[in-house]
């Protein structure tokens, strides 16, 4: 299958394209300067120009039957300043419009999109377990997944199956917000985020990159799908557990004033959580490598070995 992704040469489209070209796939990448990002690839992509803010794809991308778009600015890497929030809206609600107006111009148009959103869609909420049929929340993170997932949605105007894939947190060893959380364990200065009782959704690189090949070739799915492991866990008992991954103490937590002095509105994203069940691919019968935090964190830094496969290996 020929496969056009969108954000390929971040952390999470890393993943992604190796596990594609694993299972045989054709993958295109689209990239602001695709000179540098295939001198720093090592995978068997080819690269198309594509800067969505400024111009239109400018090579031919006929013939594609999938585009997965993993494009955005990374949500916790500085505080929400106004300039920022706005990065933050146009690297993705621009960004996907521009790729829907792509498909809208092709002759042929894909079978499928899979449209990168967020946990973040159900707002706050630690109390309550959520499905896809659940409400938008409240925020400016539940505005933004709205706003994203709307004008990914204008695909299935032109006959398109589109999958929103709320993203909780991807645990990865080599990026995300665990590589963040990492450091100050490693100097024995780790601890929960207060005030510990939030809840913490996530899901393994591995899972998820797996779950992106089941979607592509699952086509009873459609609409939003929650990319979180089915076992959701508490900050305190995610950072104990990551503690005894790095065989190190969980023991200072970081106050939530000071959070709040240092990140501001951002702080939010980190002291509240939401508890959201991966309802729908789980009907469907996709199956996890890692369910549990225990075993996904130790195969992450104990070098436990991971089998890559195209369904529920």
């Amino acid at each position: 299958m020929k496969i056009i992704v969108a954000g390929g040469t971040g952390f999470i489209g890393q993943h992604v394209c190796q596990i594609l070209i694993e299972n045989q796939h054709d993958v295109i990448v689209l990239s602001r300067n695709p000179a540098q990002a295939r001198a720093h690839s090592n995978q068997k992509v080819s690269f198309v120009d594509w800067n969505a803010l400024t111009h239109e794809i400018e090579q031919n991308i006929e013939g594609a039957e999938a585009y997965i778009n993993l494009a955005g600015a990374p949500i916790a890497d500085a505080r929400w300043t106004p300039a920022r929030k706005q990065t933050l809206l146009d690297s993705r609600v621009v960004t996907t419009r521009r790729l829907v107006e792509a498909i809208e111009r092709l002759t042929v148009k894909p079978k499928i999109l899979i449209n990168a959103s967020g946990i973040g869609f159900y707002g706050a909420a630690d109390n309550v377990s959520m499905n896809e049929s659940s409400l938008q929340g409240q925020g400016f993170l539940a505005e933004l997944c709205q706003q994203w997932e709307h004008e990914a949605n204008q695909a299935t105007n032109q006959g398109v199956r589109v999958i929103l894939l709320r993203l909780g947190m991807v645990l990865g060893s080599d990026g995300g917000a665990l590589s963040k959380m990492v450091t100050p364990f490693k100097i024995f200065a780790g601890g929960p985020i207060a005030p510990g009782t939030q809840t913490v959704s996530w899901i393994h690189i591995h899972d998820l990159a797996r779950l992106i090949i089941w979607l592509l070739e699952t086509q009873t799915v459609l609409g939003p799908v929650n990319a979180v492991a089915p076992h959701s866990v508490t900050m305190q008992e995610f950072c104990k557990t990551l503690g005894k991954a790095l065989e190190r103490p969980s023991w200072l937590p970081v106050p939530g004033f000071m959070l709040n002095i240092l990140l501001g509105e951002l702080s939010g994203m980190l002291t509240t959580g939401q508890q959201v069940e991966p309802q729908k691919i789980t009907h469907e019968g996709f199956t996890f490598t890692y369910p549990t935090l225990e075993p996904a964190l130790s195969s992450l830094f104990q070098k436990t070995p991971t089998t890559v496969g195209s369904k529920n290996d």
